[in-house]
């Protein structure tokens, strides 16, 4: 593992509490942004970046001013980094002269010389024949062989590509003096790191002060502008205002950010089109304050909220990000606020009152011992959807006020090893969909990188201690002061007496209800008059073993699984991983319904669960939205007893016979037609003429399967799932799954042609 090379009294202990915004000086920003310029982003989606050093600075925000490329000179070397490795790559970015202006002035910059020698990795040709064509002296390196002398500047794609090794090279080659510009999407590989340490990107800028973020995403919508006016100079001096921390005097910025809170305040925003832009401009540059002058500015920016509205975005009453610059402007300045400042410096968000809720004024502030699970018990690798490499998060029964400083003192051998205080139910942000029903971020989350961790947020939300991937620590002994008790029901645990007379009147507006096999998070007015929490659990037992059941896992093994229901989710009605995550409203409510979720049964949650169990080794093309259905067929009749003819009305017979009819008359289109209803028939053809039990038989094989047995592209995926079927089945199914149309090698043929023919194969008269 890579931690232990990486001393943990460096900035991500030493800054942790507190996550920099900076602004380099007019002269350094001017050197490196240069010419400037409007940069669109097309399809790249870049990510998102924080500050942990006094010596890196924003380069680049999106409208939201979310960091997309930053620099620092820290601990001897300079670096600059990009969210999104288009920036270093060939693509819509590079060729757009703003892009490109950006990237060069950064490596001359890093470089230390308008004429650096620079080293490019082996995978960025296309850049170094850009760079070759502007005049620079660059040679293709690996990255283990970096030396300081050998080249000025290194450009690197800091990405899965970079093994361990080659990482902490490129550290220690900036740490000794030398440059580097490194580019990443980071939201793309954030499942594949249990710590997002040890993704490449922060590896290499660890002693820079520069961190990818696992998630977020920059927005979009509207095109990135690049810096001011300014000629590339090699040497520029870095400004004694610059970055002054938390403390300092003001800086020259301070009052136009404060006076234009101020004067939006005063008209509220009612002003002409020129005068509100440059205002709402000026606003936005409030995120760069510090000390006294960022004090006065969170004052004035809470009585800008208020003024316009109070801002309380509803279902009924959606924020529509675009429609008004100025709520934009504040949300975003508060979302930013609220993940990044000191514990109990940002306000409490107005709107956190309505959602996730209030606080009852005269509720008890407790301090309460508790143990915990130490130990990660995961899911079923490779299992994405389900985010099988999450951390867990465990209840505590404690919730925080809005804005409220919560203390949590962990056991010593846990900190810095991956644990965090997490505060809200929910991480779904909301920056890609059209209106906000609530605010779009809820959840804050503080690593416990010292034994006292102190965390706030500004929206309040119920308190859960995550353990990372891996943790094998046992029980494990926290203090948490400061919380407000929220209702939790334990299985097996919480006496039903207590339950009903005592533990659902906590005051909190959230509850958990737990379990081994699940924890359900939910606002407590669902669960006030709920008498009997242990027979909604035991229905919920039943579902998840009986899902487990299908892939042929035994549930002990694994952790327990979450739900939460939200006011509006990041993605569709419901969405898998860890937690799923579904609507409040009816779903809520038959969440916590013994009668109607046995007796009834939901498809979305068994749908949602299904994509929990799918695994890429064995998914056909189209079928993301398609087996997961095995699932809730499955579960519909094996565990709530009803025919999958009155289940959804997609897999009625009528439905299915027209769909099959269409599909095979109009050509069996594979590439646009086979997916989701169309792609499901298949699977229930086979398992209405077989069974389930073929169907168990192949999921036990992949789970076990050898890697170096893993089918590598998707021909090979096609063609073993196909193999693997037929044997279990015990008879040839090539045929069948040729006449859908599925690609299919030959050799599958060959390799199948001793088992036994399907005779009554239900769609061979179509082809025939």
């Amino acid at each position: 593992m890579l931690r232990p090379l990486l001393p943990r009294f460096l900035p991500f202990v030493a800054f942790f509490w507190l996550i920099w915004i900076g602004h380099a000086d007019d002269a350094t920003y001017r050197l490196i942004t240069g010419e400037g310029g409007e940069l669109n982003l097309g399809k790249a989606v870049p990510g998102v970046m924080s500050l942990t050093s006094e010596d890196a600075f924003a380069l680049l925000r999106d409208s939201n001013q979310k960091i997309v490329a930053a620099a620092s000179q820290a601990n001897g070397g300079r670096a600059v980094a990009f969210s999104h490795g288009g920036f270093l790559k060939s693509g819509d970015l590079p060729s757009q002269p703003a892009a490109a202006t950006l990237v060069r002035n950064s490596i001359r910059w890093a470089g230390r010389s308008s004429q650096p020698k620079v080293g490019v990795g082996p995978e960025l040709t296309e850049l170094k024949a850009a760079l070759d064509e502007a005049g620079f002296e660059t040679r293709i390196i690996d990255p283990e062989d970096v030396e300081n002398g050998s080249v000025d500047v290194y450009c690197v794609l800091a990405q899965k590509n970079l093994s361990e090794g080659a990482s902490v090279r490129l550290l220690e080659f900036q740490k000794a003096g030398g440059g580097i510009v490194a580019a990443a999407t980071p939201w793309a590989f954030a499942k594949q790191y249990a710590e997002f340490r040890d993704f490449p990107g922060n590896v290499i800028l660890f002693a820079a002060g520069i961190r990818y973020e696992p998630d977020g995403y920059a927005n979009t919508k509207t095109p990135l502008f690049v810096g001011r006016p300014g000629e590339p100079d090699a040497s520029p001096a870095k400004s004694e205002t610059a970055m002054k921390p938390i403390g300092s005097p003001v800086a020259t910025e301070s009052s136009e950010a404060l006076d234009a809170a101020r004067r939006l305040a005063e008209t509220k925003g009612s002003l002409p089109a020129g005068e509100l832009g440059e205002l709402i401009g000026a606003l936005k540059t409030g995120i760069d304050l510090r000390g006294d002058a960022l004090d006065a500015f969170l004052v004035a920016l809470k009585q800008l909220n208020e003024a316009v509205g109070p801002i309380v975005p509803t279902k009924e009453a959606p924020v529509v990000p675009g429609k008004d610059p100025l709520v934009d402007a504040i949300i975003s300045l508060e979302n930013e606020f609220n993940q990044t400042l000191p514990a109990g410096v940002m306000y409490p968000i107005p709107a956190a009152a309505d959602y996730p809720g209030a606080v009852p004024e005269d509720a008890e502030r407790v301090t309460r011992e508790l143990s915990l699970d130490g130990t990660w018990k995961g899911w079923l690798s490779g299992r994405n959807a389900g985010g099988w490499a999450a951390k867990e998060m465990r209840p505590t029964g404690l919730y925080a006020a809005p804005g409220e400083i919560i203390t949590v003192t962990s056991p010593g051998k846990i900190v810095g090893r991956g644990f965090e205080v997490v505060i809200g139910a929910y991480g779904g942000g909301l920056e890609n969909r059209d209106q906000w029903n609530r605010y779009p971020r809820l959840q804050r989350k503080v690593a416990i990188d010292e034994r006292t961790t102190r965390i706030s947020n500004a929206l309040g939300g119920l308190i859960t201690i995550r353990v990372p991937k891996d943790a094998r620590e046992g029980d494990l002994d926290f203090t948490i002061e400061g919380g407000v008790e929220a209702p939790l029901y334990v299985y097996g645990k919480t006496d039903l007496s207590d339950w009903k007379n005592e533990v659902r009147k906590r005051p909190a507006p959230w509850a958990e209800l737990a379990s081994e096999r699940i924890i359900i998070a939910i606002p407590s007015d669902y669960i006030r008059r709920l008498n009997d929490p242990d027979k909604v659990m035991e229905v919920w037992n039943g579902f998840i073993d009986t899902a487990a059941e299908l892939v042929q896992v035994d549930r002990n093994d694994y952790r327990a699984e979450r739900i939460v229901f939200d006011r509006q989710t990041s993605a569709g009605s419901m969405h898998s991983s860890y937690p799923v995550a579904a609507h409040l409203g009816e779903n809520a409510e038959q969440a916590v319904d013994a009668r109607s979720l046995k007796e009834d049964g939901n498809w979305g949650f068994f749908h949602e669960y299904g994509h929990n169990h799918q695994h890429d080794l064995w998914s056909l093309p189209g079928t993301g939205e398609t087996t997961c259905n095995l699932w809730s067929v499955y579960l519909f009749e094996n565990y709530i007893g009803k025919n999958r003819d009155n289940t959804h009305n997609a897999i009625r017979p009528l439905d299915r016979k027209q769909r099959m009819n269409a599909y095979f008359k109009n050509g069996r289109k594979f590439e646009s037609e086979w997916a989701m209803w169309v792609a499901l028939e298949p699977y229930l053809q086979v398992q209405e003429k077989f069974g389930w039990e073929p169907f168990k038989k192949v999921f036990d094989e992949y789970n076990h399967l050898p890697q170096d047995e893993w089918p590598k592209t998707q021909q090979e995926k096609n063609d073993q799932w196909v193999i693997r079927l037929s044997r279990a089945c015990e008879t040839d199914l090539a045929p069948f799954w040729s006449e859908w149309n599925l690609p299919l090698s030959k050799s599958v043929f060959s390799e199948l042609k001793e088992l036994p023919a399907w005779e009554d194969d239900p769609v061979k008269h179509f082809v025939e």
